[in-house]
């Protein structure tokens, strides 16, 4: 979109968050963000509405309304809501999700990420996909465990299942705002109503959110990792009879933001050269982890443009149900970022655009009733079309930088000012056919089985142009898997208030190509991932049904584990070897009272390199060229995880309910990158987060105080990119510091 019709996009965006709300012109009461425990949640896990204590599977449910209530508006906050779930995020292309340690594969163009991403039952092939604000959802749903069965494309690690708010035919609406810390604003909106009596309904959702950036360039005191989104959803709902609805919908975001520069946290031990090779290039170096501070001088940038079109076809034949989701998606990345991190003039400069294209197509048949036997059977398919260019930009001190010299060799003086670039052109498709059934054997006892059988296929071309340094290539690669995947489950529940689950879950990733590396064949195709997953636990309900507690016992072992390892010209894909999980999950929630309410959820997961006879050696033992890291802990996998939250809430009479809520967040120590190395260790961190809310109920409006990082921790939340080692120096993306906002909420 050019510059000026992007600003106008705001400001329609902006004046409309204000005012469509009065769309809505019958007055409701504000949701209660306080979920009643005693309430059966309903989950639809298993394609199918069902309470979630009879669901053989270890996930967690959070409404919307709470992610209202505590601020949680990114992607990267759902780490706070579940066990196991740790979330990296860098940009939108750099992002990753991991849950029991598994999904280490961040800026993976050739190949899907181990947790699947569905909003509204649609797979975003991308993880930066679902890089926008969280406006206007109805729950989120975090899987836990393969779930390559009833899911779309197959996932090995898990699945987050985003469901927004559909049209209502009764007027509803709301207008939020809010302002905080380093120039936050934000504005958010909706209106739902009926368009057409009881046969159409609409509803649209706008967001606008800007924050200045915290981190400071050393230079020339300017600041950096600001963002700029804004974005909406249109939604239609068709009910011409009680048997049949169709839901449409369309979506826009946009980005522009002076994000994402990374800070030095370690220069690593003495034998690393980062620091003398940025003097040799004329310039300084800096730790910037603790002081917010970079000295990269480089324009850096970030721009996305995404969107996506959906239909889905819900229709009744007695007792069975016929789906249909049909759906397409654009996804559209540019970025600049100063390619040594420095302000040498050695690697200029780096970029990897992107764009990207996909369309869907999942058709299910289910049962409903009480026969006895609960079946669903689908297909699905899956296209999708990338491009991407790896473009680096050397300065006129590359040669120095390279060679860490003042008298560089002349094999490396071609560097200087050179421009590289790697374009590849990557085509996906996918064919599946599934089904499952559950048979509840009596009252107490339920026996689940299903299957999936996928065709994958992934094509493609590799070219590089000659330049001063490189000698032309070209290379076209292709790979096509054809694995099956399944579950088998059993439940038993002695009591309406208690349900046991045992089950073992196959879950299967294809192959992949590494699109950006011209290199040898062997490091350009990637190997396809297996999972087998086993799992134990019990939901119960306890205190006269005013408290949950569910447990989970987990096991599971996978081969040709794919990660993402860093190399100085770009991050690459790999198959590690084989690694296993295991650990235990615990989730608990308590209604003290009516008005006090406390929530706790952790884990305990040991994951190791079971096999990785060929790893790359830390920074502090590099004398052989590879080492044996098998049995040693896996990366980005923490062993301890905490999450917990609390609630008071107070009723006066004349005004409304004033409430006070306060939720921690802790990750335990681990590697962030895959050599294990003692300069890469994250985490040992605990975030506070609080907020001050009233209520007002003839206003019908909500005041809001809150407070993140409460205790001003200053930290690195992961190292991105396979690690971000540049010569032994670690580059990580940092936490923001303490932030104070004020929101402001009218429903209507």
């Amino acid at each position: 979109m050019p510059h000026w019709r992007s600003h106008i996009a705001r400001v329609a965006i902006a004046v409309g968050v204000v005012a469509l709300p009065g769309i809505a012109i019958a007055q409701e009461r504000p949701r209660d963000p306080a979920a009643d425990p005693q309430a059966d949640l309903i989950v639809t896990a298993r394609k199918r509405p069902e309470k979630a204590a009879e669901v053989p599977i270890a996930l967690s449910i959070t409404a919307g309304t709470t992610l209202d209530q505590r601020r949680l508006y990114q992607i990267e906050d759902l780490k706070q809501l579940s066990p196991s779930l740790n979330i990296s995020y860098f940009n939108p292309r750099g992002n990753y999700v991991a849950i029991r340690g598994i999904g280490r594969n961040p800026a993976s163009d050739g190949l899907e990420p181990a947790v699947g991403m569905f909003v509204d039952g649609v797979y975003l092939g991308r993880p930066g996909m679902a890089v926008y604000d969280l406006t206007d959802i109805d729950t989120i749903q975090v899987l836990r465990g393969p779930q390559g069965t009833l899911f779309g494309k197959n996932t090995t690690a898990g699945a987050i299942v985003l469901t927004t708010r559909a049209p209502s035919f009764a007027p509803e609406g709301n207008a939020e705002a809010t302002i905080g810390s380093h120039g936050y604003v934000q504005l958010r909106g909706s209106a739902s109503g009926a368009l057409v009596g009881d046969v159409l309904a609409g509803r649209l959702s706008l967001y606008h959110t800007g924050q200045a950036g915290w981190v400071r360039r050393v230079g020339d005191g300017g600041r950096v990792n600001g963002n700029d989104r804004a974005g909406g959803r249109l939604q239609l709902l068709f009910a011409p009879s009680q048997a049949t609805r169709l839901r449409l919908s369309a979506d826009y975001h946009e980005e522009r933001d002076s994000c994402c520069t990374l800070v030095a946290g370690s220069f690593g031990p003495a034998s690393a050269s980062y620091v003398s090779r940025v003097a040799a290039a004329g310039g300084a170096a800096v730790l910037g982890g603790r002081d917010y501070l970079t000295t990269a001088d480089a324009p850096t940038f970030l721009r996305v443009r995404q969107g996506g079109v959906a239909a889905t076809l819900v229709h009744h034949f007695g007792a069975s149900e016929l789906t249909s989701i049909t759906a397409y998606r654009a996804w559209h990345y540019r970025a600049g970022f100063d390619g040594d991190l420095s302000s040498a003039d050695g690697y200029a400069s780096a970029a990897v655009p992107t764009d990207d294209w996909q369309f869907s197509q999942e058709v299910r048949l289910a049962n409903h009733g009480d026969s006895g036997i609960d079946w669903t059977l689908g297909a699905y398919y899956f296209r999708q079309s990338l491009h991407s260019t790896l473009r680096l930009a050397f300065g006129g001190k590359a040669a120095n930088f390279l060679g860490n010299s003042a008298a560089p060799p002349n094999a490396l003086l071609a560097f200087n000012n050179l421009t590289s670039s790697t374009g590849s052109d990557l085509d996906t498709e996918a064919l599946a056919a599934f089904g499952q059934v559950s048979w509840h054997i009596d009252s107490r006892l339920a026996l689940t089985v299903g299957a999936r059988a996928t065709d994958e296929r992934k094509w493609g071309v590799i070219d590089r142009p000659a330049n001063a340094a490189q000698s032309a290539y070209h290379q076209a690669l292709s790979v096509d898997d054809v694995d099956p995947s399944g579950t088998i489950a059993l439940t038993y529940a002695p009591h309406a208030d208690l349900h046991f689950y045992a089950s073992y879950a196959r879950g299967t990733k294809a192959g992949g190509i590494n699109p950006i590396v011209a290199a040898s064949t062997d490091d350009q195709i990637v190997r396809p991932e297996h999972a087998d997953s086993f799992e134990a636990g019990l939901k119960s309900t306890l205190f006269v049904r005013r408290a949950h507690l569910n447990i989970a016992l987990f096991y599971t072992r996978i081969a040709n584990y794919q990660a993402t390892i860093n190399r100085l010209f770009g991050a690459v894909l790999t198959n590690v070897g084989q690694v296993s999980t295991r650990g235990v999950e615990v989730q608990a929630d308590w209604r003290v009272t009516n008005r006090f309410q406390i929530a706790v959820n952790g884990s305990y997961n040991d994951a190791h390199y079971d096999l990785y006879p060929d790893a790359p050696c830390p920074l502090e033992n590099m004398i052989a060229p590879r080492c044996n890291l098998s049995g040693g802990p896996l990366a980005d996998a923490p062993q301890w995880i905490a999450n917990a939250s609390a609630r008071y809430s107070r009723r006066f009479a004349k005004m409304g309910d004033v409430w006070i809520a306060a939720d921690y967040a802790y990750r335990s120590v681990y590697f962030g990158n895959l050599d294990n190395s003692l300069y890469s260790k994250l985490g040992d961190i605990g975030i506070a987060n609080a907020q001050l809310g009233l209520d007002l109920r003839q206003s019908h409006t909500t005041i809001l105080l809150w407070v993140k990082n409460l205790g001003d921790l200053r930290y690195l939340q992961s190292y991105p990119l396979g690690g971000a080692t540049i010569y032994g120096a670690y580059f990580g993306t940092i936490g923001q510091p303490r932030s104070i906002g004020l929101t402001f909420i009218k429903h209507f």
